[in-house]
């Protein structure tokens, strides 16, 4: 998810805010999309369809109606690994790579710096993840140099925040990931998605939230699928 820092912090943050106040009672609660769905604490009142229903329409209007842009890059590791017997590209770090390519072209393109920031996942994971992106930083990529992704991060340090930090953007990251994910699964299966508030989600970010090319096009530039 790709947005302004002073619209995440302010107008975003404010619009969640509400949501959370509207639906909870607090706005202290911290969205995750798994405990959403299986209506988990503290989204016990979830399990009442009219509820849920009310919270799906309120996220609904925000995805719509939201400041922001979105790619999505999902690797089939299995075929990476089958199809690199000799060279292979660690998963995680081509995943990344992809990304910040993406994200630097358009902060160059609209001649801005910009900020990285991930959730924290463990303290494994959140090592791979600076190094990845610390080497990307430092040395480029095949296709981008290193001047240019030090023109346009802000940082050379990725942002990394635990889900309780409440940040509005990483909760609305992760409520868009799954169903677009799955909406990437589904198009290369040629298979349809049941999931129907992940296919109005899918339909919002592919009519106005995906980037996209001067010319419309989505994939490769808003969505791309490894290997």
């Amino acid at each position: 998810m790709i947005t302004k820092l002073d619209y995440e912090r302010g107008q975003f943050k404010d619009a969640l805010s509400f949501i959370k106040q509207d639906i909870f009672g607090t706005d202290q609660i911290v969205f995750h999309r798994k405990e959403m769905l299986q209506a988990r604490p503290p989204f016990e009142a979830l399990a009442d369809p009219a509820v849920r229903a009310r919270l799906d329409h309120a996220l609904l209007e925000l995805m719509n109606l939201g400041t922001y842009r979105v790619f999505t890059v999902v690797i089939d590791k299995v075929e990476h690994l089958r199809r690199y017997q000799v060279w292979q590209f660690d998963p995680y770090h081509y995943c990344l790579t992809v990304t910040l390519e993406r994200y630097v072209q358009l902060l160059k393109r609209t001649g801005q710096t910009g900020d990285v920031m991930a959730e924290h996942r463990g303290k494994k994971e959140n090592m791979r993840l600076e190094r990845a992106y610390k080497y990307i930083y430092t040395n480029g990529t095949e296709y981008l140099s290193a001047k240019l992704f030090q023109s346009h991060l802000s940082s050379k340090e990725i942002k990394i925040e635990p889900k309780s930090s409440n940040i509005g953007g990483l909760q609305m990251a992760d409520m868009l990931a799954n169903p677009s994910f799955r909406a990437l699964i589904c198009a290369n299966t040629n298979t349809q998605m049941t999931a129907g508030f992940g296919k109005q989600i899918v339909e919002t970010l592919t009519t106005k939230k995906y980037l996209k090319s001067p010319t419309g096009k989505i994939q490769g530039w808003g969505t791309k699928w490894l290997p």
